[in-house]
């Protein structure tokens, strides 16, 4: 068998690649960052950079999910699509443009002088993802991985001479930290447009109106699915800033903290659904059968989510006493837990998101959606003027459980699954393992960073014992 044709070698490298690159620029750049700014100093960054995020859907549209689920499906729509598909983001960019500057001088932070470089960072984002949507849906996955941690790798090498102290020649400032990630989604956004010119040789490069309209039209519902999802996922930031007054900025730094692992972890999750999608996509349009790609997509995430999240629970205190050590870990400690449970329902949704969305399941997914975001927002305005920012975390963990409950059952019934207690028991082993391993690691009194590294790796070999990795999930190929 060709390897670059195995699914579990594809998603085994996104993930090695990202593991190289992702954690050096989480908690070596953007935490360190965070510590010699101050918390309030960066807890403006982070709302404003949460808020420029927010209007993320005027970018997107939908058009990454719309596009690469169209192109999966076949390859030959790419030279039809791509310009129409360009000129629909440069329209969209506008009215982006337009709406996140009239938001940003009512609520102020366009006094801000990084404000409109980060507006044009999440543009040059928005165009980087696009483009690599075309490269996986192509099942380009070893390119794509490439290109998802190169803006990260060339941000890493411009920080560290703002940061460390023997090549230092740029002051230590929020602008710079923004330009530098400016320069470097400059430069991958241009790698990205080469590798999507290899793709095809016969565009046509015009304003088609008609198939403008046709990809918007088309686009809409997965516009609401993301921008639904961008609000449970960005707004509590936004929104612990905007509550708490003078406190605001403080505990949205103090947020950052746990969310900034959070989200590294979440990144997981992000990899696996971007090989799940575009196969799912090709699988359906083929007519053929989900369900091994399903549940091979189960095996490797939950085989990769538990180790994370019930380590990461016995040693949260010591892991937040490292990365921020002047501040509190007792109530960062309490903050960073919570969401980090929260990844077991994300990284679950990362698997029956992407089956949905293939199958373009809209009825379920928008109102339940639509439900789970006006949940995030009343519960936090509750939550986070009466408990700061652990309310929020209450929230987000709160929210997902309600979103894995609903695509669950809507993946059961639509799906015809069937329940396998073998599955369960051994999954339910598996925890029950990892539980054990790491009560065991912890009453050593083991640095953390080694306690997680050997519970990690033997999480990995009772995996293979269990048969949660087994034979079906080396064999199977991502397509033809």
């Amino acid at each position: 068998m060709n390897v670059r044709q195995s699914f579990l070698f594809n998603t085994i490298f996104a993930l090695c690649v990202n593991f190289v690159i992702k954690p050096v620029w989480v908690f070596g750049i953007d935490r360190t960052v965070q510590n010699e700014l101050g918390g309030d100093a960066y807890g403006i960054y982070f709302a404003i950079f949460n808020f420029t995020y927010l209007f993320q859907i005027l970018l997107d549209f939908g058009l990454q999910n719309y596009n690469q689920t169209e192109i999966a499906t076949d390859n030959s729509r790419f030279a039809k699509l791509f310009p129409g598909m360009l000129s629909a983001k440069l329209v969209l960019t506008i009215f982006y443009l337009i709406l996140t500057i009239a938001a940003g001088i009512i609520l102020g932070y366009a006094a801000h002088s990084f404000f409109p470089w980060l507006i044009l960072n999440q543009i040059l984002l928005s165009f980087n993802i696009f483009m690599r949507s075309n490269i996986s849906a192509h099942r380009l996955f070893i390119k794509d991985s490439f290109l998802s941690v190169l803006d990260k790798f060339l941000m890493i090498i411009g920080c560290s001479f703002m940061l460390i102290p023997s090549i230092r020649f740029i002051p230590l400032t929020v602008d710079n930290f923004v330009w530098i990630q400016t320069a470097s989604l400059a430069a991958t956004t241009l790698i990205c447009i080469y590798y999507n010119l290899q793709l095809s040789s016969s565009f046509e490069w015009k304003f088609d109106i008609p198939l403008f309209k046709k990809i918007v039209i088309q686009a809409i519902p997965f516009a609401l699915i993301y921008f639904l999802m961008t609000i449970f996922y960005r707004v509590d930031t936004v929104m612990i800033e905007q509550l708490l007054g003078d406190k605001g900025a403080r505990e949205a730094s103090i947020y950052a903290q746990s969310y900034r692992i959070m989200e590294s972890v979440n990144n997981i999750g992000y990899i696996v659904s971007g090989v799940l999608l575009p196969l799912f996509a090709f699988q359906l349009g083929k007519k053929e059968n989900i369900h091994q790609i399903l549940k091979q997509g189960y095996n490797i995430m939950f085989t990769v989510i538990i180790p994370i999240v019930v380590g990461g629970v016995f040693y949260a205190k010591d892991i937040i006493h490292t990365l921020y050590p002047g501040e509190d870990p007792t109530y960062s400690g309490e903050i960073f837990t919570i969401l980090l449970l929260n990844f077991i329902p994300v990284g679950l949704l990362y698997v029956l998101g992407p089956l949905l969305t293939a199958k373009r399941l809209f009825r379920i997914m928008i109102p339940s959606l639509t439900i789970a975001s006006i949940m995030n927002v009343v519960v936090n305005l509750v939550l986070i003027p009466k408990y700061g920012a652990y309310g929020a975390a209450i929230t987000t963990f709160g929210t997902q459980i309600f979103m894995l409950t609903i695509y669950w059952l809507a993946t059961y019934f639509l799906f015809q699954l069937n329940i396998n207690w073998k599955t369960i028991a051994r999954s339910a082993s598996y925890i029950l393992l990892a539980i054990a391993m790491n009560y065991g690691m912890k009453s050593t009194n083991i640095f953390w960073l080694y306690g997680l590294a050997i519970t990690g790796f033997s999480s990995l070999l009772i995996s293979l014992l269990l048969k949660i990795i087994s034979k079906e999930t080396l064999s199977l190929k991502i397509g033809d």
